[in-house]
């Protein structure tokens, strides 16, 4: 849960800030834009930064 809250805002964001900047270009080059963006952004940066939040309010909590 603590991940979707993370990636959907920012998926939606990005979806926004391409249709400013790259509306003309075809939807399957838009969507290969993104995801060369998001994927390794997520996986790499906030992936484990979710996981420390998460480690950490468990801890907290047991």
């Amino acid at each position: 849960m603590l991940v979707w809250l993370v990636v959907w805002p920012l998926v939606t964001g990005m979806l926004k800030l391409l249709g400013f900047i790259a509306s003309d270009m075809a939807l399957g080059f838009q969507t290969l834009i993104l995801t060369a963006i998001l994927v390794p952004l997520i996986s790499l940066l906030l992936a484990p930064a979710m996981h420390s939040l998460a480690t950490r309010l468990m801890k907290e909590w047991s």
